[in-house]
This record gives structure tokens, sequence and C-alpha cells, in this order.
């Protein structure tokens, strides 16, 4: 009994003199064997047993090179775990443990503060329902952003084979031989805390809709810059309403071959947006985002095209207008550049969407049926009462508009480019000459591969834009 009696006071005291006297390079090393136990909050322990302690442990890199993570615990105090370590482990590199008894889906929940540090891990292991170990040791770039996530089946892995559709069956990789990207294959779940995210669907299976992405963006209200990229899957029919992803910090989105195009730009609100690229879009089969009867609420601009313009891609065309329409309606980004590859609007989309994009500086658009019904919206216009010199005010669409390229829109008839443009060449010219407005004039026009506009267009054209156009017919 007598072994296992309480200490006295005295024998207590005895003892904590006899620790308090070892050196600090010795609790040091004593220390770094303690952190690795797989008690996730060792360092916080050993803080609290006297201030010589404290001070070790607060001074000393090497005993925070030790992380552990576990899914029993809040994404909060996760999160605030890691940001203290991250802080305290500097400059050094850090282990990384990561335990997933309960639920793979909180993977990159849990490791999402690390990970723009990732290029101070030394090594990562995973247990649980996924068991992983890496070594991430002088194989990382020095900088990792941005987030790639790749959208993949497990089932259709091939466990003989170390990648599936050309993907890793590890956590991190590299993107490509060549690349600086890492790739991060992880089921996606809130929160993060990314700038840049490119989501791919490589999976024919695993159809990703928009209320899932939508539901992942709004966890990302530090996002800057968003690609995704789809297959040409039709767009989910809507039994409830979709969530709306507030980004307050985007500046550019990329959406390519995604049929959900109506239901992402709709359900984004992003006041800050200076870029948008939109890029092979346009298909030739009914979507379910085109049509009302599919869940969608009927919105002004949702009935028929009154101008009866031919479209090879009528129900994208839709979509993609509609979606813009409310994207701006939404937001009212300070939108600079509108790129269209492969994705068109109907007539009265370009009609609405034009008389609203006060700040656009860029438009480029490539393989679209537009009229010239189109095009004549560039045409500067005149309204109101003629003022003291006679002159009547002078008002045009995309006041802001410096660059201007068509590729390959093959409706359009090279006499319409060559009235509309030049009128507002002379037009904008004289009035940024004279001051009388605060937009600007065309620097730079496109136009190739727009079968309609002849040598003798481009001959004409240039008499008035001189080096300041460029053209299949040069």
């Amino acid at each position: 009994m007598a072994l296992f009696a309480r200490p006295s006071d005295q024998g207590i005291h005895s003892l904590y003199n006899a620790l308090e006297s070892v050196p600090p390079e010795i609790l040091i090393e004593i220390f770094v064997l303690c952190t690795t136990s797989t008690d996730s909050l060792a360092n916080l322990k050993l803080l609290r047993v006297s201030k010589l302690w404290r001070e070790v442990v607060q001074s000393s890199p090497r005993i925070w090179q030790q992380l552990y993570l576990n899914d029993r615990s809040t994404i909060t105090s996760a999160r605030r775990q890691a940001e203290l370590w991250m802080q305290k482990v500097y400059p050094l590199t850090f282990d990384v443990h990561l335990d997933v008894s309960q639920s793979s889906g909180l993977v990159l929940p849990l490791l999402s503060p690390l990970l723009p540090k990732l290029n101070c891990w030394r090594h990562f292991t995973m247990t649980g329902k996924r068991e992983e170990s890496i070594d991430l040791s002088g194989t990382l770039p020095e900088y990792v952003d941005p987030l790639v996530i790749a959208i993949q089946d497990p089932d259709q892995i091939d466990p003989e084979e170390e990648e599936g559709y050309g993907l890793p069956r590890l956590t991190f990789t590299s993107s490509s031989p060549d690349s600086e990207w890492f790739t991060m294959n992880a089921p996606y779940l809130a929160p993060l805390h990314f700038t840049t995210i490119v989501m791919t669907e490589y999976s024919l299976t695993i159809l990703t809709q928009p209320r899932a992405v939508l539901g992942f963006l709004a966890a990302c209200p530090a996002l800057q810059v968003f690609f995704f990229t789809g297959w040409q899957h039709d767009d989910e029919r809507l039994h409830s309403p979709l969530p709306v992803a507030r980004l307050p910090s985007l500046r550019s989105l990329h959406l390519r071959s995604t049929c959900g195009t109506r239901s992402l730009l709709s359900h984004i609100d992003a006041p800050a947006l200076i870029e948008l690229h939109l890029s092979h879009l346009n298909v030739d089969f009914q979507l379910a985002g085109a049509v009302a009867e599919h869940g969608y609420l009927w919105e002004d601009g949702d009935s028929e095209d009154e101008a009866n313009d031919f479209s090879r891609s009528k129900f994208s065309d839709h979509a993609t207008g509609m979606g813009l329409r409310r994207l701006l309606l939404r937001s009212n980004p300070p939108l600079r550049v509108l790129d269209m590859d492969w994705s068109d609007m109907r007539t009265k989309d370009f009609t609405w969407v034009f008389g609203r994009l006060e700040k656009l500086e860029s438009f480029f658009i490539e393989a679209s049926d537009m009229s010239d019904k189109v095009i004549e919206l560039l045409r500067p216009f005149r309204t109101g009462p003629p003022r003291i010199n006679g002159r009547q005010q002078v008002r045009v669409r995309l006041p802001r508009l410096k660059s201007l390229e068509l590729s390959n829109c093959n409706e359009l008839s090279g006499d319409a480019l060559l009235s509309v443009l030049s009128e507002r060449i002379k037009t904008t010219d004289r009035m940024v000459s004279e001051d009388e407005w605060e937009g600007d004039t065309l620097e730079e026009v496109i136009i190739g591969g727009c079968e309609n506009f002849t040598p003798r267009h481009a001959s004409l054209l240039r008499k008035e834009l001189g080096a300041r156009l460029r053209s299949g017919q040069d």
C-alpha cells in the first residue's frame, strides 16, 4: 500500500525543485518526446505546469513540430489549434497527423487552415477511415496556392493502379510533373479559406450539380478567383431554392463546359467581380435550367427572344443570358472583362447586358451566332434636344470599351461591322479629344474568322482605325 500512497507535500516539493533545476536544453528534448504521443494537446498541458516550463515551451519551435488533429474536435477548435501551432513552430517545418475515424468528409475542413502553408509540412499521416503516410519534405513548391479540387469516383479507381482517370489516389500530389500547383483529392466541406480555387469534374458518374458547388462556395468568403470546369451533363431539376453564395472578394470567375450556367451565375453574389470568363457553354439540347417548369421561377426576360435571330444553341443561349442578368442585378459588379468563348446569348440578353456594363473595358466573343442587331448596339445614338451648339447629346453603350475581339462570328455582315465601328470610332475619338465625356475610345479591334468580313471591309475600316485594327484579312 505504501507504494501507492500519495506523496507527501515535502516529496512533491522536492520533485518540483528537481525538475525546475533541469537545464532548458534537456527540458526541450524531454518535451519533444512528450509531443510525439497522440495527445493532441500535450503542448498546452506542458504550458500549465510552471513558469519555467511555459517559457521553454513558448520559446522552442521544436516542441511544436507535431500537430495532431482529429474529427472528434469541432472545426472551430481544430482551426484555432492549427493556427497556434503554425505560429509557434515558425520558422521550422512540421508534421501533420490527422485521425478521421468518424468521417473522411472532414479531411478538408480540418486541414484547410494549414493548406496555405503546405510548403512548411514535413510529413503527413492520416489514420481512421483513410490510411495514408506521405513524406512531403523537399517536394513542395515555395508557395502553395491555388487549391485544386479533383472530383472523382473512388469506385472507379483501380486498386491495382496508382492513378484513376490520370488522377492520384494520394491526398496530396503534384498536378503535373512541371506544375507548381498541388492537387488535393478529398471530399470538400465547409469552412475553407482560400483565395484561388480550381474545381474540375473528372468523373462521368459523379454529376456535380450547382447546388453542391454553391454550397461549397458559400463557405469561401475570402475567394478571389474561381475556376470551374465540368461535363456537359444536364442541370438538376429544382425541388427547393438554391443557396446564394456571397463572395465579397471574388474578382475573377471562370465557368467552362457546364450546363449549370444559369444556376451558378444566378446564385453568386460577387459585388467586386472584375473578370467573367465563359467558355464552351453552348449545347444544342434542352436544359433544365432554361425552362421554368423544372423548378426555376419565371423571371423578366424568360419570354422568347423578340428578335427571332438564328441560333444553333438556343437553350444554352437562354440559360447564359438569364444567369448573367441575375448576376448583374444582384451584385452590380464593376465588370471590366467579359470573355465568351463558344458561349452565346440571345439578342435580347445582349441588349439588356450592354445597357448595364458601364465599366466594361474588354469584350471577346468567339463562335457566336449574334446578328447585325447585336453589333448595332455598339453604334452611338443621339438623345434629347439639341444643345446650344446645335449638337444633340450622344450616348454609347459600353462607354469604357477599349478592346473588342470578334472571332468566327459568321452571322455578322461585313457592312454592319464597317458601318458601326467606323461611326463609333469617329464619335468616341472626337468626344475624348474634346473632353466631352468620361468614357473611352477603342484602342484595339480584332476581327478574325468572320467569313462575311472581306478584305474590302478590312481596308475601309483601317482608314478609320489605323493600327488599332487587326483582322484575318491582313
